[in-house]
């Protein structure tokens, strides 16, 4: 995904779609087979017709790709991207494009990345996983072999009841183990998994809310009293609410609901400031305006809001954490110029800041920052216009300057970045490998990641979306994710500090 023009606005997408009647049998040479599926997307807050891919075939004679979907944009020819390679089209319509022949490179039996950019609206557009050929075996994405990861890395499904498993975000509980927020899709509520070990062989799922389509975009965290509190999307009432649990396995909270001004709460992030009370950046759609709402009391009964930057549409995938002066620090995506932006509030409740683009063009989705103890911020995030995981590492406490790091750049990779800080202070990030279809891992070995050791300790099937990473009580980088091929939530408790690393 390499145009120029990529600007994400996602469509919402089944995460397992059913193969079209007239998909070819399975293990048909030179045809896509029901492996192939729609790639759940980081977001779905366009009130824009959406662009959506159902099907996609590849005609064995021919060698001419059929791809159903809609608003494609008839009167402006939309791009076909397979993998890298931009693809003619032949005939187009609102609902259904034509190829011209591919080549044989580009037919190759195997996993390819199917992206369609609309023809209208050139901001939209949506990926499809398509399989050629005799499906890749257990455990592969390019249909080569690989080695299973170590014994000691575990992988643990916590929810299989449905299409569960979107928008995770995980914390450590007071006891130890983890805890791990996250969207059932299925029923469109918020729910919580609270381990009951630290590898969480074993569960307690709880449903959190439940009142119309409720738990997009959420954030966790827990307080050094042990309680977890939580931020999230109401896309029922398009408000920002926020939850505090009142014992550590939250089987009692208090809810609230923390901005009702328009459609507002999407992209929503979370920390607790240095006098214990919350504080959530989000996204106001209504405006375009990234926002912060400093509570007032532990229960958020009473809060601020400020609007820390309203230049053009602003405020996609905020991260928040609090700088080395106790304030906090965002990293967000500038919709409008497409680039990574980061902002220094100046006061706890943010009622003013400092702002600057650490990167241009392209830049800035699923962003992720951390502060370390040199007090100079770390953002690790997508860059869409290259296909590459990157990250910057701020030189002073602004981010006026930054060094700048291709983290992975094999293949289409960094979507869904996530980072925390290991025992030796430098980063670990999980991330989405679209090429392979698998859950990445990069572990620095310093803190500006100039040398990084990568594996995929998941690699069944299409996994590592909507990841999550913390370190737990053991040292060790424990990760959520969902499972795109069996609609589940998915837990990783790595092995060692570098996740059993393969150089």
């Amino acid at each position: 995904m390499r145009a120029p023009l990529l600007l994400l606005i996602l469509a919402v997408v089944s995460a397992s779609a059913a193969a079209p009647p007239d998909a070819a049998p399975d293990g048909a040479a030179g045809t896509a087979t029901p492996a192939g599926r729609r790639v759940p997307a980081d977001g779905f807050w366009s009130d824009e017709p959406q662009l959506q891919i159902f099907s996609a075939t590849l005609e064995p004679k021919t060698q001419r790709l059929t791809i159903i979907g809609e608003n494609f944009g008839g009167h402006r020819l939309p791009t076909v991207k397979l993998d890298a390679a931009v693809l003619s089209i032949a005939n187009a319509t609102e609902t259904r494009l034509v190829t011209d022949p591919l080549a044989a490179d580009q037919a190759s039996i195997g996993t390819h990345l199917l992206t369609v950019i609309a023809g209208n609206d050139r901001t939209s557009f949506a990926v499809y996983t398509l399989v050629i050929g005799p499906p890749p075996g257990p455990g592969t994405g390019d249909g080569a072999p690989r080695p299973a990861g170590p014994a000691s890395n575990q992988v643990q499904v916590i929810d299989r009841g449905g299409d569960v498993g979107w928008s995770t975000s995980i914390a450590v509980g007071a006891d130890g183990n983890p805890l791990i927020l996250y969207l059932d899709y299925t029923n469109r509520d918020l729910k919580l998994a609270r381990c009951r070990d630290p590898s969480c062989t074993s569960a307690a799922l709880r449903a959190m809310d439940t009142e119309g389509d409720v738990g997009w975009s959420n954030a966790l965290i827990v307080g050094a009293d042990g309680l977890p509190r939580m931020s999230y999307f109401d896309n029922t009432r398009k408000d920002l609410k926020f939850i505090r649990c009142e014992d550590p396995e939250c089987l009692t909270f208090k809810a609230q609901t923390i901005d009702t001004e328009g459609q507002v709460g999407q992209h929503t992030s979370l920390l607790l400031g240095r006098d214990g009370l919350p504080v959530i950046s989000y996204y106001d759609k209504t405006r375009g305006d990234l926002k912060v709402a400093h509570c007032l009391d532990p229960d958020c009964a009473a809060v601020e809001r400020a609007t820390v930057d309203s230049v053009g549409n602003v405020g996609w995938y905020t991260s928040i954490a609090l700088g080395a002066d106790g304030n906090p620090v965002i990293s967000y995506f500038d919709v409008t110029r497409r680039d990574l932006k980061f902002a220094r509030c100046t006061n706890p409740s943010c009622a003013s800041a400092r702002v600057t683009a650490v990167d241009m063009g392209g830049v800035g989705l699923g962003t992720d920052i951390v502060v370390p103890d040199d007090g100079l911020p770390l953002i690790a995030y997508w860059d869409f216009f290259n296909d590459n995981l990157k990250l910057a590492r701020c030189t002073d406490a602004d981010c006026t300057k930054a060094e700048l790091a291709v983290i992975d750049g094999n293949g289409s990779v960094g979507s869904n970045a996530a980072m925390a800080l290991g025992t030796d202070g430098n980063p670990v990030i999980s991330y989405h490998d679209h090429t392979h279809s698998n859950l990445k891992i990069a572990h620095c070995s310093d803190r500006g990641c100039t040398n990084v050791r990568l594996a995929a300790p998941d690699a069944n099937g299409s996994v590592g979306w909507h990841t999550s990473i913390a370190i737990g009580a053991d040292g060790l980088p424990i990760v959520s994710y969902y499972d795109e091929t069996n609609g589940d939530l998915k837990f990783l408790h790595c092995g060692d500090p570098a996740c059993s690393l393969v150089e």
